[in-house]
């Protein structure tokens, strides 16, 4: 038998040897991760730091709340690091493209974990009789009065610009649905990543248009209905349907690009193998 042929031979416990067919092995830089960790302690402790305030009574609801929405706006361009890191860390283009697609994801994926997620089993059950920012304020005494009651403020915090959070509109919530999907998908890219799988870029390319979609239907659905549930002025308008939403329209498009060069370069690798 052929070397070649053996390479493919099942190995110990069905395992396929590893054979040249495989696409590049990427990671995510160490300098991107470092950057990236720091980044994320930084903003999402702020939001830590919000909600003391908020509890301590230094910041009623409403601004710690805003504040707390700006500083995870800004986070999610986290992913743009990955040039900076590049200037002290030289990376091929397509690893570098890598690092991008993946500071995105786990981005993307931590708000889908840490709010979309807890929202979407709970907030049918904590929020009722709510639709106004002055019933949410009302729950303030509740808030403060354990610890174990802040859940009630990191729920209801999307609330003090958009009160869809609170008095269960079914459009909001079949939106939201998405972040279970965008979870598992996340996991089911890792995986292929992990086993050099020349697929593994297909799920950028093929589920960016779901953020794009649900944004869209997210904003417009809101402004086709006269922006009944903004509670707030222009800028509170702004921070519900633009600051927070633009990387779910704008960021996908770029990914699905570089995904589908990722991809294109895996094919081609595989191809001529």
């Amino acid at each position: 038998m052929s070397t070649s042929a053996r390479a493919w031979e099942p190995a110990t416990q069905g395992r396929e040897v590893e054979t040249a067919a495989q696409p590049v092995d990427r990671s995510l830089s160490a300098t991107a991760r470092r950057l990236f960790l720091a980044w994320t302690i930084a903003w999402w402790g702020g939001v830590g730091v919000c909600g003391a305030l908020f509890f301590v009574g230094v910041l009623d609801f409403a601004t710690s709340a805003k504040i707390s929405l700006y500083g995870i706006s800004v986070w999610l361009n986290g992913w743009l690091l990955a040039f900076l890191a590049r200037r002290s860390e030289p990376r091929a283009k397509l690893d570098f493209y890598h690092d991008c697609l993946v500071l995105w994801i786990v981005s993307y994926a931590m708000t889908n974990v840490l709010w979309e997620i807890p929202w979407v089993l709970f907030s049918p059950f904590v929020f009722e009789g709510l639709n106004s920012l002055d019933d949410i304020v009302a729950q303030t005494d509740y808030m403060r009065s354990s610890i174990l009651h802040m859940y009630w403020w990191v729920l209801a915090s999307f609330g003090s610009v958009d009160l869809r959070t609170v008095n269960h509109n079914s459009t909001f919530y079949v939106v939201e649905l998405f972040a279970f999907v965008n979870v598992a998908t996340t996991i089911w890219f890792f995986r292929l990543n992990r086993r050099r799988s020349p697929y593994r870029y297909l799920i950028a390319v093929i589920g960016c248009g779901e953020p794009i979609a649900a944004t869209f239907i997210f904003s417009f659905s809101e402004v086709f209905g006269g922006f009944v549930n903004m509670p707030g002025g222009v800028a509170d308008t702004l921070l519900a349907l633009v600051w927070t939403q633009y990387q779910y329209f704008v960021f996908p498009m770029i990914f699905g690009y570089l995904g589908f060069r990722l991809l294109r370069e895996d094919l081609r690798h595989a191809a001529d193998a």
